[in-house]
């Protein structure tokens, strides 16, 4: 039985202090502080002050790939509608819609889903793909990563398909100074960007799931709104354009590993402007030419970490119109202020690196002279005096860092962790209204699993991930202050998952995945996890590695964007103990199976048998694992399509407990159990929404163990990717995590 919505549970952003990539910034034309930005995972954002504090703006959004924007677009005649492209790829088929709000954002309704997006893949830093026309508040156009060019005459209610080829759009712009000219730019096979991606034999496009579409970007202009087009120039790639308005036939185009261009006869031929940029080839994708002062223009290289030779904070000024260019500023860390602590971590302790790493766009404010701002992988940082010092809010609001996992500490009422790809652990201990960095350690870059302590809060153990495909086990034993590396994996494996025993203290199991050959499988810990082992746990010989499926659960199915094996997909939940007898322990593997220990990995019985695996397809697979904290021998396990799963014999049989209605789709991608009503168990599960089941976000939870179920009402949170969720040792806290989306805290009240 599911009940409506139980209003009381309200959800409130948790302040993690950004850590996600705005991909693009545009202004309110008429309101000086009121911004927008889009994320290539977590949606659409906006600052009422300037950009120092943000708020999402994802209402009313349903599906998985919703929140992965590629571009938006805001009418210059009615502010108040907004234009969204969000999309994504999964088993080689682009998903893509426009979305339409009617109020600033707040909400939005799907007007189109003619094209394609990639919201997360190669070209979301670039140019804006929709636009809206200047001069004829009808007009509105928008070019897909797939699907070709479509043009509404109607402001974005209806669309149909211009004849343009189905190439790869960079960038669609109306030209703000002849009405119903509008230009179009394309990006080439070669100019897609991927890095960090380890490309395979596939290739770049195989492992995007692209398919090839040219070697040579081409620029297409239209001078009556869209219904015939001509191609003005074959050659780079146009990542976006820039107009002087002293002269309509001038254009400056970022064109990627091309440079910057300029066109003095409306894009027809172009030349470089490169003189002053930094030698050698770097990737450009923004230009912008300042409103105050049309001479002045600004642009950025790409910086990435493995750049050396570039300045923190490649900011690039011309005060000719793109003739000679010079660095607008050496900057140094007393430069910048509010930005996270974080942040000093990366380029060798640097901050000022860390700025100016990935930035993706350089807007000039329209209404006050000086005033910019810029995007990078972290949030969005604004600077009053022309670009020279900068300052960033802490990026307030920006809450987008991808999440692996939460745990709440032992006896310790709002005391959480959570895990984050690119990042080392964190703890709050208020609940998710504030939160602290545990140590990283050299050459890790993020983390996957964590466990407290029982006996001793000030010990951490933790699983840290590198970019070159290395882990480890990290230790804190001083409440994070420092932290020392207890266990090295060797190449390809991972740590899954981390539990200290159910009865006795000081012992801990590890789930690392992997090569089984190399040594994934259960590991133990008798000292402390100053020390391991691995059990006696060894999957069917078939199994040579974990996940068996390993390619689709962590490549297609559970990760962020398909290339991104092991970033952000849900760990932490294969592996479970017992409040009720000393060892006993239970490990699950996606697709073959569940076996539980009653010596702590000395031996081991399987006890899947009547489970789901991969009943209603590939999607159908095992998630999550849990005891109950209320009855001996009740077990629960959470499957990807066909929901909670429940034993009551230690898993000699099992029976579906959620959700009831026969053929109802269900994620469990997240669970959580704790003390609910009359003894039985309080069961809070959390479901990602899926392109590959056609499943929507939700959060439903059951005060009888199972028995009822009412769902929690998450409407203005839009299509949150749940990865884990879970109770404080108070049973009162609530604390979720997400792909992309941010964490969220919430309070059980009890019922009246």
């Amino acid at each position: 039985m599911l009940n409506g919505y139980n209003t009381v549970h309200a959800w409130s952003p948790a302040s993690l202090g950004g850590g996600g990539y705005i991909t693009g910034l545009i202004q309110h034309p008429s309101r000086s502080g009121v911004l927008y930005a889009r994320c290539d995972v977590a949606g659409i954002f906006c600052s009422s002050d300037g950009g120092f504090s943000w708020a999402t703006r994802n209402g009313g959004l349903t599906h998985a790939y919703h929140h992965q924007v590629q571009s938006f677009a805001i009418s210059p005649h009615n502010p108040e509608v907004l234009f969204r492209c969000s999309g994504e790829v999964r088993s080689r088929k682009f998903y893509g819609s426009v979305h339409k709000s009617a109020d600033g954002g707040h909400s939005w309704r799907e007007v189109c889903t003619g094209m394609g997006f990639y919201g997360n893949g190669p070209t979301r830093m670039y140019g804006e793909v929709i636009a809206a026309d200047p001069c004829d508040q009808r007009i509105v156009a928008a070019g897909g990563y797939t699907g070709g060019l479509w043009i509404s005459r109607d402001e974005g209610e209806t669309w149909k398909q211009t004849p343009l080829p189905e190439e790869r759009f960079g960038c669609v712009v109306f030209h703000p100074g002849i009405p119903g000219v509008l230009y179009a730019g394309t990006i080439s096979d070669d100019d897609l960007n991927m890095d960090y991606a380890e490309v395979g034999e596939e290739g770049v496009l195989g492992l995007l799931q692209d398919h090839p579409r040219g070697k040579r970007g081409r620029l297409y202009a239209s001078s009556d709104h869209g219904e015939s087009w001509m191609l003005l120039h074959e050659g780079p790639s146009f990542a976006e354009l820039s107009f002087d308005c002293r002269n309509p036939q001038r254009l400056m185009a970022a064109c990627i590993w091309k440079g910057i261009r300029s066109s003095e006869d409306g894009g027809r031929t172009w030349q470089p402007a490169m003189t002053g940029l930094l030698p050698g080839e770097q990737r450009y994708g923004t230009i912008i030419r300042d409103l105050h002062q049309p001479q002045r223009c600004y642009t950025a290289p790409d910086l990435r970490p493995q750049m050396r030779d570039v300045p923190p904070v490649p900011l690039y000024v011309s005060g000719d119109g793109g003739e000679q260019w010079e660095l607008l500023q050496q900057h140094k860390d007393e430069d910048l202020s509010g930005f996270p602590a974080y942040m000093d971590h990366f380029g060798g302790g640097s901050r000022a690196f860390a700025t100016g790493w990935a930035i993706s766009k350089i807007i000039v404010d329209r209404f006050t002279e000086d005033r910019l701002y810029l995007t990078n992988w972290y949030g969005v940082a604004v600077s009053e005096d022309g670009g020279r010092t900068w300052q960033a809010g802490h990026f307030r609001g920006l809450e987008t860092t991808c999440m692996e996992a939460v745990i709440a500490a032992p006896q310790q009422p709002g005391k959480f962790c959570v895990t984050m790809a690119d990042h080392p652990p964190k703890v709050t201990e208020d609940g998710g209204r504030s939160f602290r960095d545990l140590p990283g350690l050299p050459d890790y870059s993020g983390s996957t699993a964590i466990v407290i302590a029982r006996d001793d809060h000030r010990r951490y153990l933790y699983g840290l991930v590198g970019r070159g495909r290395t882990a480890c086990i990290a230790a804190s034993n001083d409440d994070g202050k420092s932290a020392s590396e207890v266990l090295t994996l060797g190449r390809g494996l991972f740590v899954q998952a981390l539990r200290e025993d159910g009865v006795r203290s000081g012992i801990f199991y590890a789930y690392i995945d992997g090569p089984v050959a190399s040594g994934a499988g259960i590991y133990r810990s008798v000292d402390g996890g100053a020390s391991w082992r691995q059990t006696a746990f060894r999957p069917p010989t078939y199994i040579v590695e974990l996940p068996h499926q390993k390619r689709w659960i962590e490549s297609e199915l559970l990760s962020v964007v398909v290339y991104q094996v092991k970033n952000a997909c849900g760990a932490n939940q294969l592996l479970a103990a017992s409040p009720f007898g000393e060892g006993r322990i239970l490990a699950g593997e996606w697709t073959e199976g569940i076996w539980q220990s009653p010596d702590g990995g000395d031996t081991w019985e399987s006890i899947g048998e009547g489970l789901p695996f991969q009943q209603s397809g590939p999607a159908s697979v095992l998630n999550a694992v849990a005891y109950s904290l209320n009855r001996p021998g009740k077990l629960y396990a959470g499957f990807i399509s066909e929901g909670l799963w429940c034993s009551s014999d230690d898993g000699q049989s099992w029976s579906k407990l959620y959700p009831a209605a026969e053929g109802e789709i269900f994620n469990v991608s997240a669970l959580s159990v704790g003390t609910g009503e009359h003894g039985e168990d309080l069961l809070i599960l959390a479901s990602e929404p899926m392109v590959v089941n056609g499943t929507d976000s939700q959060v439903v939870s059951s005060r009888d163990g199972g028995v009822h179920w009412e769902a929690w009402n998450q409407t203005t949170l839009g299509a949150v990717r749940w990865k884990g969720i879970t109770l404080d040792s108070g049973g009162k806290g609530l604390l979720g995590v997400s792909c992309g989306n941010g964490a969220f805290h919430s309070t059980i009240i009890d019922k009246a």
